[in-house]
């Protein structure tokens, strides 16, 4: 669960971060700006989903006591981010190949960038929610206020917010690259600066993250201090290195290094919080399915992968090892 989540975040959410950069600049960006966007992710935006359907469907058949728990708990968060999902969706696709007035396209672009912001705040804050350790599980008797917002509190407003600005500075720093690759200035300029930008401010909010999770965390703040302490030195060295390489423009170094980030604090959240999948109540050894399950989802997994992992390799290396004009 941990790998697919770490490749939706850094892949999805570098084309979330495209419709981020729309919402953010309130939709005054140029066309050719616009283009340059649509045209880079419109190869593999779809395609990206697949991740976080693997997340939902391990924890379902592999974990299913815990994917009860947090249907019941986040089912708002998560209703919206699949709101989110289907409506960036539909607005991409009739923004791009619709033949409507540009009254229609601009409705359609207004979508697109709300929907691409508001996805990853409620999927962020349903994170947040989880690393908490403070996430109410409604029961039969619950109150309304209970069952509507019993998943708030200060580290998931954080965590919303943080994975609006890890989506812009993926979707930066990518297409930079993706600007770079067609020997374009001036929006290699663009996106260089926009980086870096953002980056700068992402520093800041990482470490105002750890204050948070001292301070709303205390479970997860223990094991940030015995287990994943050297993924949080990673995710600093890599998060800098990002910066000197986008400065330096050696673009691809930049995508690897960001992407190495965004990794290192998923992975910092999951070492840190394990065994629990909803600390500090349910343990994975609790809500887990029994062995012959868990052996037979396996085998489909691999089974699965040696077909998908192929298609989406060459996928990437069709549209993105280079670009044509």
């Amino acid at each position: 669960m941990l790998m697919a989540l770490t490749l939706y975040a850094v892949l999805g959410g570098a084309d979330f971060g495209a419709g981020v950069w729309e919402f953010t600049t309130a939709l005054q960006a140029t066309d050719r700006e616009r283009q340059h966007t649509y045209k880079a992710i419109g190869p593999v935006w779809e395609a990206n989903h697949v991740w976080l359907i693997f997340v939902l469907v391990i924890l379902m058949n592999g974990f299913p006591m815990a994917f009860a728990a947090l249907g019941r708990a986040l089912w708002l968060p998560l209703l919206l981010t699949l709101c989110g999902v289907v409506f960036r969706g539909a607005a991409y696709v009739f923004r791009s190949y619709g033949r409507g007035r540009r009254r229609e396209r601009a409705m359609w672009e207004a979508i697109f960038a709300i929907a691409s912001t508001a996805t990853p705040i409620f999927l962020g804050a349903a994170a947040g929610a989880v690393a908490s350790g403070k996430l109410i599980i409604p029961s039969e008797t619950a109150s309304p206020t209970q069952i509507l917002v019993g998943w708030m509190s200060a580290l998931p407003v954080f965590t919303g917010f943080f994975s609006v600005g890890m989506c812009a500075y993926l979707s930066a720093v990518f297409l930079t690259r993706e600007a770079r690759l067609i020997a374009d200035e001036e929006l290699t300029t663009i996106w260089r600066q926009r980086a870096l930008s953002t980056g700068v401010w992402m520093g800041l909010l990482s470490f105002g993250g750890l204050v948070m999770v001292a301070i709303e965390a205390p479970f997860l703040t223990n094991g940030f201090l015995t287990r994943g302490w050297p993924l949080v030195i990673v995710s600093l060295f890599c998060g800098i290195g990002s910066l000197v390489e986008v400065w330096r423009l050696n673009c691809t170094r930049a995508v690897i290094a960001s992407a190495g980030a965004v990794t290192a604090v998923i992975w910092g959240w999951g070492i840190s919080q394990y065994p629990f999948l909803i600390p500090p109540s349910i343990s994975a050894h609790e809500a887990k399915s029994p062995d012959n399950v868990l052996w037979i989802m396996l085998a489909v997994i691999a089974a699965g992968a040696v077909f998908l992992l192929p298609v989406l390799g060459y996928l990437f290396v069709l549209f993105k090892s280079q670009r044509r004009n």
